[in-house]
């Protein structure tokens, strides 16, 4: 291979056409390309300046630049946060420099001012670990799902917190748009419902949605002493079964029930679909009972017959 680029590029400064003399050595032209590229001076462009320019037009030294980002990085806020990116636009805004932000990239990394990497709380997510499930409010599953408004030709979303045990919908959400603060407010409301304190040792479980892996949520929950947040692995909804399992109740025997005329039937409606499921529709998993009907006998002390200790 060597030998025939080096014959081709003898040929071709003859003056021959490059496709022709490529054919009939049988040579690709992508390696014909490479051999030219290694062969080039090492030749990088044109040397770096040591030197920018303000506003003005005057010539600012790179010393200069690097005083005033070692200001920066010293204030109080900046100690700790703001890439080089926020920086380049404050030399600009506080001191009238024209900087590129790649330019300030390297002077920040030579003079050691770049912040090291940060390690968010996603990557801190605590995988699910299969347990056996013995009593209520002993793990709750959550999840989101979206629904269609006809009357207002827009989607609306569904947040609920299921317990496990008893498969009871212990809180839900109903809006136009389901966020972090949204699930906060969900779930404060849900260990209100069930009767819950922060010293509780509740385990709630949910997929690796942006509204459950948010900074506003994990810091909640780091409010609250035991209650532990686990996340299943991508791509397995079985993992979170039981709330999946609510969902396709709810499309099945819900939705195709009605025509949502706006948000507000659509809150009304489902209201009452999740007094029905909890209060009055028989599950196969419970034995034919209802939700409520398991608390009750959990909290009576008798023994709920048909039912097992679930693992999940």
């Amino acid at each position: 291979m060597a030998r025939k680029l080096i014959i081709a590029k003898k040929i071709i400064n003859q003056g021959y056409k490059i496709n022709l003399v490529l054919k009939s050595l049988s040579l690709h032209k992508t390696s014909w390309y490479r051999y030219i590229i290694s062969k080039k001076s090492d030749k990088r462009g044109r040397p770096i300046p040591n030197f920018s320019y303000s506003k003005l037009g005057t010539k600012i030294s790179d010393e200069i630049i690097v005083e005033k980002l070692k200001l920066l990085r010293n204030r109080k806020y900046l100690v700790i946060s703001g890439g080089y990116k926020k920086l380049t636009s404050m030399l600009k805004r506080d001191f009238g420099f024209i900087v590129n932000h790649k330019k300030v990239y390297r002077l920040c990394k030579e003079n050691k001012l770049l912040l090291s990497k940060r390690h968010l709380h996603k990557d801190k997510r605590k995988t699910y670990t299969n347990r056996v499930i013995t009593k209520p409010h002993q793990t709750w599953e959550f999840d989101i799902k979206y629904g269609y408004i006809h009357g207002e030709n827009r989607f609306f979303f569904i947040l609920v917190y299921i317990d496990i045990f008893s498969r009871m919908i212990v809180n839900y959400h109903i809006g136009l748009h389901c966020k972090a603060k949204n699930l906060v407010g969900t779930f404060a409301a849900a260990l209100r419902k069930a009767g819950l304190d922060l010293k509780s040792e509740l385990i709630i479980r949910s997929d690796n949605g942006p509204q459950m892996t948010s900074r506003r949520f994990f810091c909640y929950l780091e409010t609250l002493n035991k209650i532990e947040h686990e996340f299943i692995p991508y791509a397995t909804p079985n993992k979170n079964a039981h709330v999946e399992s609510f969902y396709s109740i709810v499309e099945s025997e819900f939705i195709p029930l009605y025509y949502f005329k706006d948000i507000k039937d659509v809150y009304i409606k489902f209201s009452d679909f999740v007094s029905y499921y909890n209060n009055e529709r028989l599950h196969g998993s419970l034995n034919n009972r209802t939700p409520q009907e398991i608390l009750e006998l959990y909290n009576n002390g008798e023994i709920i017959k048909g039912i097992k200790n679930l693992k999940i």
